[in-house]
């Protein structure tokens, strides 16, 4: 796995993980606000610098080797930071390595969908080998990214896809759909272990806005804010936003001065 430190001497480490067709250069809004933090960006498997391995169990097999890099380079503990399908992971570093998770920033998060939701899919899951993926990637980011002001973020990440092969897609896409059932056991992990969680969405979100909100309810006093007029990549759509927000929940965790973000709308 392909990975990036930038090291700004400070005690703490945040963890960065973006989503689907994504890679370390989709977090370039987030490095430089980051600069009280040291920070690892990960390129998942198939994007970015990152091969993709043979074999199934790439969600386990990913946090694993995100739990190499901390101990190849002595990181105990961090603030994960994830984006869409890198909630995914996230999810799945917090069930195996809860022990070196401080907090955990879920951005677009997209388990807890409702059947409709499961049902397009399955659909996409069962279609995925048909469609090649220059054609169905884009058409995808649509469906996810539908309105004008989605634009920026949709074509970034459409391009960063066309570094993707068609494998690594259709591999990520059998992950999203059969992520799906593991979500109590990543809730149980995260309320055992009392790790502070932070979900951020955008309000025009429309896949996934609403099992945010359920979610939220299953895990308790989690933070939650969704993001005026924004879509599904709140990280690049609205960066200076979600920077501050996401800054702001990190200062909550040291300082309980400072206030907690709430479940009401944003800017």
């Amino acid at each position: 796995m392909f990975y990036k430190i930038y090291n700004n001497n400070s005690k703490e480490w945040v963890l960065l993980i973006h989503g689907l067709g994504g890679s370390i250069n989709t977090w370039k809004y987030q490095i430089e606000d980051l600069k009280q933090f040291n920070v690892l960006a990960v390129d998942l498997e198939g994007h970015g610098g990152s091969n993709i391995e043979k074999g199934g169990h790439l969600l386990s097999r990913s946090a694993s080797e995100i739990n190499k890099i901390l101990e190849i380079e002595q990181i105990d503990k961090v603030h994960i930071i994830s984006l869409s399908l890198g909630t995914l992971v996230a999810s799945e570093f917090v069930y195996q390595f809860p022990e070196k998770v401080s907090s955990i920033v879920l951005a677009g998060f997209v388990l807890n969908m409702n059947f409709g939701y499961k049902s397009l899919l399955a659909l996409l899951e069962g279609i995925k080998y048909v469609i090649p993926k220059r054609v169905f990637y884009p058409v995808f980011a649509n469906i996810m990214m539908p309105c004008k002001n989605h634009k920026k973020s949709r074509d970034i990440f459409i391009r960063e896809s066309f570094k993707m092969t068609s494998a690594a897609f259709r591999k990520w896409l059998s992950v999203l759909f059969k992520a799906q059932f593991k979500l109590k056991e990543y809730i149980r992990t995260i309320l055992e272990y009392n790790i502070p969680v932070f979900l951020i969405s955008g309000k025009q979100d429309y896949m996934f806005v609403n099992s945010v909100r359920r979610t939220q309810k299953k895990l308790g006093a989690s933070s939650l804010y969704f993001i005026e007029k924004c879509g599904h990549v709140c990280s690049i759509e609205k960066h200076e936003v979600f920077n501050y927000l996401v800054l702001n929940f990190l200062s909550g965790l040291n300082n309980p001065a400072i206030t907690a973000v709430s479940k009401k709308k944003a800017f």
